[in-house]
């Protein structure tokens, strides 16, 4: 067994300022490029060794390859979206395979599959649709994304899961298997309203969460510039 620090960031891309509500933020740290220096930042402040981010733009996957600090695992979206999905690894461990599959519905979205040792880390943002959709896109992302990892003893999943606790995505999850480690903990607001968004799900591996001082009715600030908080976990991988 070895131990690791694990974590899931939505980092919140760039191009995606104009779609939320962020009049309480600071207007200085809504430009673009502005949270550069400060999302590395809480991203080292993780201590983690492998980190699974959603909603990565190039211009930061750059800033972090100049660090020297990480393996950097970037996947874009398809359909000439600004973003994707990034797993940083930390250059101690040998990554033994690297896959990104998009899904097959079109979306352009994608995931992600990080093999360090026996484990599979999987990484992705799943589309949003409302809870009661007749053949809800994300429901199929999952189903994709579980299957592509079926025969997978040891097994995490990084996600932006864009369902909340008990909605049909988050089940399919708890249903194969995973520990859905931090349940209905609030990691982002939409509408007002404290959501638990982001999952750090884990099948086959003894974990442990690390508690990390996060105000979410804050952020975006420049401690944290972000509109989603990490989720941080202590494993013992094999």
């Amino acid at each position: 067994m070895n131990n690791m620090r694990a974590a899931t960031f939505n980092v919140l891309a760039d191009a995606y300022l104009g779609y939320g509500d962020y009049s309480h933020v600071d207007p200085e740290l809504m430009k673009s490029g502005a949270r550069t220096e400060g999302l590395i930042r809480a991203i080292d402040d993780l201590d983690a060794d492998v980190v699974g981010v959603q909603e990565a733009e190039e211009s930061l996957v750059s800033a972090l390859n100049d660090t020297g600090n990480w393996q950097t695992f970037w996947s874009p979206k398809e359909l000439n979206k600004p973003d994707g999905c990034l797993t940083l690894v930390r250059p101690s461990y040998e990554v033994k395979g690297f896959e990104t599959y998009p899904y097959s519905d079109g979306s352009g979205h994608i995931m992600q599959i990080v093999r360090l040792g026996r484990t599979a880390f999987m990484n992705t943002h799943i589309k949003w649709a409302p809870a009661d959709t007749p053949d809800h896109v994300g429901v199929g992302q999952v189903t994709e994304l579980l299957n592509k990892i079926d025969n997978e003893r040891f097994a995490v999943i990084f996600a932006d899961s864009n369902d909340k606790p008990n909605g049909p995505v988050r089940k399919l999850v708890e249903d194969a298997g995973f520990n859905d480690m931090f349940g209905e903990m609030p990691t982002a607001i939409v509408n007002g309203e404290a959501v638990a968004l982001d999952i750090l799900a884990v099948r086959g591996i003894s974990s442990t969460m690390v508690s990390k001082n996060y105000d979410v009715l804050k952020i975006p600030n420049k401690e944290l510039p972000s509109d989603h908080i990490p989720l941080v976990a202590d494993l013992e991988i094999v």
